[in-house]
């Protein structure tokens, strides 16, 4: 298992004068992104007292132009500890590395996208009502194939699972079925095409992930396992309580809960290859004259507007939207509050990267991201944009702000609770449920996820559970003849004696 080092290998790449004027961006706009982005987006950070890691890279046919951190630390890297080596979840950003994948062993003639998912997911797919002679592998891969599993998203992004079978049983007894050929966005048909790609070629997604796509781009920052960083390396959600104190930090993943939809884990260096290859429609990964079609072109149309992106279409691997009327190519990521952008211009040779980890801005890398765009392409206009866009970055703050848990609310252990603790039991096979004491506070466990409870307010004998990732209203109730039962939103557990 490698191990990576997170030395400043890359520094030579920061200096603004490193490269020649290329497409995109010019020392005009280097000098603008100095001068402007920083003091823009610390007096933002400031006023709203916000505790997170922003990290921002701005990118180009070149590669790396310009990079920026910022935390409570301040923006210089030597005291907030922050560089573009710095590792991150980029989350859902995974399925355009999963796409990407796919189409390479496609052109190598590992695996047909064209192909029907029986071909692949025989054993997988047994659901009646799923036309697996028909659905195709590409329409795993963009949101069109008409099913899901909430179970199956559950275990494999949150909860965890023991087994594969787990797995399979999930997607074919909780099942939502609808007509294919709709763009409905979910997490199940990448993990299904990444599984296709296991059973074509005999190696894990994982695996496949690595020897495909990291290396050959020199990637080597970028895992999807855990464990090939040093501990403690990743930047964590930060969870802000009601009075602005941080409550909790975690990362609330495990090796298994990082899947082909959203789990990998890369750096601003690392990411700043990847744009650069898809802003190049570069042949490090395949010498096919239309290998980037169908990566970059729509496979099926959406009609969306998320924040200021209308999007029309996506492809195997990324969102095609607008923005003030250029095209712009988007794969997003959001994990427990933390929140990564990835974006591309083709036609103006421009990219942008952003992370940041306070839940409460969940908005604020692409506000960041915009004003880093608007600065290289339209001058002009980036301040009076910037002042419309944060308008609504301010109220999503403001309303995360108030629905933020207050420390006081949490659920004291008392000898009242004692015969409430132990294992509760679902019946429809959801994970079991755990109530434990914890430094004289009542924890919940489900999974691999663990947190304290905290008092409804607005409902009596009601309580919330913060898992990290998940927020989840917990009831409890004790039958006459002594039985007691939890209620999970609407999923009902028995406590096993």
């Amino acid at each position: 298992m490698k191990k990576f080092a997170y030395a400043a290998t890359i520094a030579a790449t920061l200096s603004l004068s490193t490269y020649a004027n290329a497409d995109g961006v010019d020392e005009a706009a280097l000098q603008r992104l100095d001068q402007q982005l920083p003091s823009t987006l610390e007096q933002l950070y400031q006023k709203h007292q916000l505790k997170g890691d922003l990290l921002l890279a701005v990118v180009d046919k070149s590669g790396l132009r310009y990079s920026y951190t910022l935390n409570a630390q301040g923006n210089e890297p030597g005291k907030n500890g922050l560089s573009a080596d710095t590792p991150f979840l980029i989350a859902s950003h995974t399925k355009a590395f999963t796409g990407t994948l796919a189409q390479v062993l496609a052109a190598g003639g590992e695996f047909q996208l064209s192909a029907p998912i029986e071909t692949y997911l025989a054993d997988e797919i047994t659901h009646p009502k799923i036309a697996s002679d028909s659905i195709t592998v590409t329409q795993l891969l963009n949101h069109t194939a008409g099913f899901t599993s909430i179970m199956h998203t559950f275990k494999t992004a949150f909860l965890g699972y023991q087994t594969e079978a787990e797995l399979i049983e999930a997607l074919n007894t909780d099942t939502l079925v609808a007509p294919a050929g709709v763009f409905r966005y979910s997490n199940t048909g990448p993990i299904l095409a990444a599984r296709a790609m296991e059973n074509a070629t005999g190696k894990s997604w994982k695996k496949l992930m690595d020897e495909k796509l990291f290396s050959p781009l020199g990637m080597h920052h970028t895992s999807s396992t855990l464990s090939a960083y040093p501990a403690g390396a990743i930047l964590p959600s930060i969870e802000v309580g009601a009075d602005g104190e941080v409550l909790r930090t975690g990362l609330f993943k495990t090796d298994g809960t990082l899947h082909a939809a959203g789990g990998s884990v890369s750096t601003l260096g690392d990411m700043a290859k990847w744009l650069q290859f898809n802003l190049n429609q570069g042949d490090e990964l395949s010498a096919s004259a239309d290998f980037f079609t169908p990566l970059h072109a729509p496979t099926t149309s959406q009609e969306k507007t998320y924040y200021t992106y209308e999007r029309t279409g996506y492809s195997l691997a990324w969102d095609i939207a607008n923005y003030h009327d250029n095209t712009i190519l988007t794969r997003f990521g959001s994990y427990a509050g933390m929140s990564f952008h990835a974006s591309f211009m083709p036609e103006q040779g421009v990219a942008v990267i952003a992370f940041f980890n306070d839940q409460r801005g969940y908005v604020l890398p692409h506000l960041a991201a915009n004003l880093a765009y608007n600065l290289v392409i339209a001058p002009e206009l980036a301040q009076s944009r910037y002042a419309e866009e944060v308008k609504g970055v301010e109220k999503s703050i403001a309303r995360e702000q108030a629905n933020a848990l207050a420390p006081s609310a949490r659920v004291t252990f008392t000898p009242e609770w004692q015969s409430h603790l132990g294992t509760y039991i679902n019946t429809d096979g959801w994970p079991a449920i755990t109530l434990t004491e914890k430094d004289n506070q009542v924890w919940l466990s489900s999974g691999v996820l663990a947190g304290p409870l905290y008092a409804n307010e607005e409902e009596a004998g009601s309580y919330i559970v913060n898992l990290g990732s998940l927020r989840r209203p917990i009831k409890l109730s004790v039958s006459e003849a002594g039985e007691v039962t939890l209620m999970n939103g609407s999923l009902e557990y028995l406590k096993h004696n």
